[in-house]
């Protein structure tokens, strides 16, 4: 049984889809919500000024987490977070700290070859963390399921 639990939230349409399976959990287990929104910090060198503030980024990812906390349905308990660092580094150091009972996020669906290249917050998360994660895809990607009764 789940009480709380944890959201990987970013404002894009796979976050939106793993805050509407959260959403249903939190329901059917009268579970608690925390969305947490990381924005990415940005490296700077000497003599270089980066064109967006650590300030900007909070505010922006204050906003982001505003904005999926309106979309959770009244009754449903949440909470947000911001943090400022890499997402998946963020959700398993908050997931430990908080002793969240799940972690639900979004899958991007680059395929294996770009995440391998790219990285991956959802494989980075799910090697990383002890808490159970759900990763919710978006259906995109269907494939046929193939017949194993052997009817032909």
């Amino acid at each position: 049984m789940f009480k709380s639990i944890l959201v990987a939230w970013d404002g894009s349409e796979h976050a939106e889809r793993a805050l509407g399976e959260a959403v249903d959990l939190a329901r059917t287990q009268e579970a608690r919500l925390t969305l947490l929104t990381v924005s990415a910090p940005i490296y700077a060198w000497p003599g270089y000024v980066p064109p967006i503030s650590e300030a900007d980024l909070d505010s922006a990812a204050k906003q982001i987490l505003s904005e999926g906390e309106g979309l959770v349905p009244d009754g449903i308990p949440v909470s947000g977070r911001t943090a400022i660092g890499s997402p998946g580094v963020e959700l398993v150091k908050r997931a430990a700290a908080a002793n969240h009972d799940l972690i639900v996020m979004g899958s991007r669906g680059r395929g294996a070859v770009r995440s391998a290249v790219l990285g991956s917050v959802s494989h980075f998360v799910l090697n990383h963390t002890t808490t159970p994660v759900l990763i919710v895809h978006d259906g995109s990607r269907e494939t046929e399921i193939p017949d194993l009764e052997g009817d032909d």
